[in-house]
């Protein structure tokens, strides 16, 4: 694979005017700032060591190599990890002191052998409820069964429930709030099965952002502390996020096809750009917006044919693809609607070959 042109440019001053926001939005509900599928595109290194500047403790980092790569950059934040495979080894999350989120019986097993060979005390542990969403979780029929054996393996001193927690779907309010009751259920359960969990955590983004009552004593917001709003039409600006990334590639040739005027650039779909960018999007070029017409592997096509009312396009300019409309661009939004997906899906696909580079 050709190596990039591109760099994705990161502002740490919006994702720290983001963090605001949203403390002040949940508060007092406690923020875990979720930094899973490198950082979101934005690139984890960069963006966890922002967030430990404007006082974040908690993280969330999914599975157990992201949680691995959180330690060695935040060495005393609380780092939370829900997604494991068979081939996991829990006594390395043990040692690198992760909270583990237990979605499964035979998981919650095998993270008390982890605890009784390698662990010096009791590890941390997240129970979860199925609440509607079907993303892994203990059935509501089962969690009676589970949250007794937990208390079990607690009073054995193997672990410590140090929080119930569960997603929720997010599909509509009402949707919401049964899954908010059913998640309240399982909380009253637990507690009458002697378990005192200190962190009962539901909300992700939106939910934290919209609805009181799914806040609890913490949050998981990935997206919005990035700028990245939930879709349907609903755009930053209108949450009071500011977007953090801004993708740019210099223009590596400009060619002349029939009456046509094309440049290329050297990003494509290989590096992560969606192939349904071509005609349905446009980038920004001295502040002038130009059409994708094609998206190859590794470069990708635009038009920049002119009628003179726009300056010509020479190899060497900037292509700002998208951004926060500063260089006349489209917005992450704008381009999400276009291709009838989210914002999120954009961003986290951009390879890691492509640079991370801090403007603030």
């Amino acid at each position: 694979m050709t190596e990039p042109s591109a760099v994705v440019l990161v502002s740490r001053d919006a994702l720290r005017h983001n963090v605001r926001l949203v403390r002040e939005r949940v508060a007092p509900a406690e923020l875990l700032a979720v930094v899973k599928d490198n950082a979101y595109g934005h690139g984890r290194e960069t963006v966890v060591k922002a967030l430990l500047d404007v006082g974040v403790t908690r993280f969330g980092a999914l599975d157990l190599v992201s949680a691995l790569a959180v330690r060695e950059l935040a060495p005393d934040a609380m780092i939370f990890a829900w997604v494991f495979d068979s081939g996991d080894d829990f006594a390395l999350a043990i040692r690198a002191r992760v909270d583990i989120g237990v979605t499964a019986a035979d998981v919650l097993e095998r993270v008390a052998a982890a605890s009784a060979a390698h662990a010096d005390g009791a590890v941390p542990v997240h129970l979860k409820i199925d609440s509607g969403l079907h993303r892994a979780g203990v059935l509501p029929a089962e969690w009676g069964g589970f949250v007794s054996r937990a208390a079990e393996l607690e009073r054995a001193g193997l672990i410590r429930v140090a929080g119930l927690w569960t997603h929720i779907a997010e599909a509509s309010d009402d949707d919401d709030s049964r899954a908010i009751a059913e998640f309240s259920w399982a909380v009253d359960e637990a507690e009458r099965q002697g378990l005192d969990a200190r962190l009962r955590h539901l909300a992700a983004s939106a939910a934290a952002y919209a609805r009181a009552d799914a806040r609890f004593d913490m949050v998981r917001v990935g997206a919005f502390l990035y700028g990245i709003a939930p879709g349907g039409g609903v755009g930053p600006a209108e949450l009071g996020l500011r977007p953090v990334m801004t993708l740019q590639a210099p223009v590596l040739a400009v060619t002349r096809a029939s009456d046509r005027e094309l440049a290329s650039i050297g990003f494509g779909g290989a590096m992560g750009l969606l192939t349904d960018a071509a005609g349905r999007v446009s980038v920004a070029i001295h502040g002038a917006r130009w059409p994708v017409t094609a998206v190859h592997p590794t470069e990708t096509i635009i038009d920049v044919t002119t009628d003179g009312s726009a300056p010509a396009v020479r190899a060497g300019d900037v292509v700002t693809l998208f951004g926060d409309g500063a260089h006349g661009e489209a917005t992450l939004q704008e381009w999400a609607d276009a291709m009838g997906t989210i914002g999120e899906e954009l961003v986290t696909r951009v390879s890691a070959l492509v640079p991370r580079r801090v403007v603030d």
